[in-house]
């Protein structure tokens, strides 16, 4: 046997032993990667042999070339996507939760909070325990409560106590991240219609914990300093027979099926087994249409084609404001849905703009039309990210954003407000991510002026307005809607045909804001109805129909 034979021999065997090699160099490509070294892309810590879900996007999405060469093209997007599925983005597991750091650059962040982007359970997140006192009022009543990061405006957590036992009790809450900050929101069910009214109809509070440093207790005493909440109800997608996309990406998103509007969305990027469930707080409290999409990515290239290249589908359902359930078991009964990525604005050093209101919209760039918009929500914090749909591949898009400097509700030109202009590319990639750290280089947007579908979802209203009761005609219980400029005294009656007064529904101090109020007429009779809004500046009334 020659030496020819002898290396052949060699190189076979090494194939067998070590099928997937490892590639020490690409541990100097992501941030902080020589922490855990080769155990960030592969199963076996020591490298080689089979990767785990981290090593397996970016070997099939983020290299500059495919192969043994290529280099890992760390970024915003890579950074944004969460491998293991457990909660927690690939770059807040590596301390880069942006995506900017770059090869030959320090290491970003806290080491000792790294964890393992591939591996759920390396996740590094603590307890917050929220401790309520003098609850005597609610003792028997519902409490619901949910945990919102600033960083991005995703709920971590919700806990529910059914009934309120004591008046003295801790509510645990876990996935906490440290150094993270977040809004603690919770009510009572005062009326005990079973689902949120804002205040007073039900009490509700909001709490905040800024830079969480592990295992921190707030303190809550009962008061009557109440706040609208705006709760969203839990949409729990189950999904039954999944197994010919086991190991197949899938993304969802929730539209609102009247005006079309996204209100979430989710990826999962491995389907795990073949029944599992998807929890979305995605559902409002004034809304009772809405249309789920998702496809799974059959043919394994990271975006969506259409049928029936990749599998697709469609659910309608109405909602009756409350937590929900939409079953699914797969079938081949598929939809096209022309998906639209997503596009997200990392944020950071936002400092001077802390509590101000912020408008943000895509625009096509040849057209310069709208594609979608987010109006007036408040700066959180110094660093955020904010979402909004409507991407394609391979296209120009225009990002404008402002903030209200001046604080009086609307756009003003700089220098009054401050706003700016980014230009983009899509890619190819799907999703895209952009950085903006806060600059003086402002652009004259032109934002427009406010819709109605602005004026639906803005926290503060610029108008009063009562609308038509849903459903009508109705049976026994239908849902009005109303938005108060200016806090003050209001109140809402039910009258019969005659002027009758035959029900009062809100009579009390509400702050300015959206409110949504049911009238049950289980103990009235069929005919026609009036319900009448009334506040110090401002009177209306409408129909409605009890048909029993």
């Amino acid at each position: 046997m020659n030496i020819s034979e002898h290396l052949i021999i060699i190189v076979v065997s090494l194939l067998l032993i070590n099928p997937v090699l490892a590639r020490p160099f690409r541990v100097d490509q992501i941030p902080n990667g020589n922490v855990n070294a080769c155990a960030n892309c592969h199963v076996d810590p020591n490298g080689g042999g089979p990767r785990n879900s981290f090593g397996k996007m970016v070997e099939t999405k983020f290299l500059s070339i495919p192969g043994a060469t290529g280099q890992v093209m760390w970024g915003p997007i890579l950074a944004s996507y969460d491998a293991d599925g457990d909660g927690i983005s690939n770059g807040d597991e590596l301390q880069d939760p942006s995506g900017k750091w770059a090869t030959g650059q320090s290491n970003p962040g806290n080491s000792s909070l790294i964890s393992l982007p591939g591996d759920p359970a390396s996740m590094q997140t603590t307890t917050l325990t929220v401790q309520f006192t003098e609850m005597t009022p609610h003792i028997g009543e519902k409490l619901e409560l949910r945990v919102v990061d600033k960083s991005d405006f995703m709920e971590v957590s919700r806990s529910v106590v059914n009934p309120i036992s004591v008046a003295d009790f801790n509510i645990p809450i876990n996935n906490i991240q440290i150094g993270h900050s977040y809004w603690i929101d919770f009510y009572v069910d005062h009326n005990n219609n079973g689902k949120y009214d804002a205040p007073p109809l039900d009490h509700a509070w909001r709490l905040e914990l800024n830079n969480a440093v592990g295992n921190d207790v707030i303190n809550f005493a009962h008061n009557t300093n109440f706040t609208d909440i705006k709760w969203k109800y839990l949409l729990t997608m189950q999904f039954t027979g999944m197994t010919p996309h086991i190991g197949q990406l899938l993304e969802l998103r929730v539209i609102d099926d009247s005006t079309q509007i996204e209100f979430g969305r989710t990826r999962i990027e491995s389907i795990p087994s073949a029944d599992f469930n998807i929890n979305l707080p995605v559902l409002w409290s004034d809304r009772a249409n809405y249309k789920v999409e998702f496809y799974v990515d059959f043919n394994n290239n990271g975006l969506y084609d259409a049928l029936p290249t990749d599998h697709a589908w469609e659910i309608k359902f109405n909602n009756s404001f409350n937590d929900a359930t939409v079953n699914f078991a797969h079938n081949t009964n598929f939809t096209n849905i022309n998906w639209k990525y997503l596009f997200t604005l990392n944020l950071s050093e936002m400092v001077p703009h802390i509590g101000e209101m912020m408008g943000i919209r895509l625009l096509d760039a040849g057209s310069q039309s709208e594609i979608s918009k987010l109006a007036l929500f408040p700066v959180p914090t110094s660093d955020f990210a904010i979402s909004l749909p409507g991407l394609e591949v391979n296209h120009d898009y225009l990002i404008d954003f402002f903030a209200d400097n001046n604080n009086n509700g609307l756009f003003d030109s700089p220098p009054t407000d401050y706003a700016w202009r980014l230009s983009i590319n899509s890619g190819n990639l799907g999703n895209y991510v952009e950085n903006f750290t806060h600059n003086t280089n402002f652009f004259d947007i032109q934002w427009p002026n406010t819709s109605e579908v602005e004026k639906e979802n803005s926290l503060n209203p610029d108008t009063y307005t009562l609308k038509q009761n849903f459903p009508n005609p109705f049976n026994p219980t239908t849902q009005i809607n109303f938005s108060i400029k200016k806090a003050g005294v209001v109140s809402i009656k039910i009258y019969n045909i005659l002027g009758k007064e035959i029900a009062t529904l809100v009579n009390g101090n509400l702050p300015a804001g959206n409110f949504n109020v049911e009238w049950n007429a289980a103990n009235a009779e069929s005919g026609i109805y009036i319900y009448k809004l009334q506040t110090e500046k401002f009177t209306d009334a409408k129909k409605m129909v009890l048909l029993k």
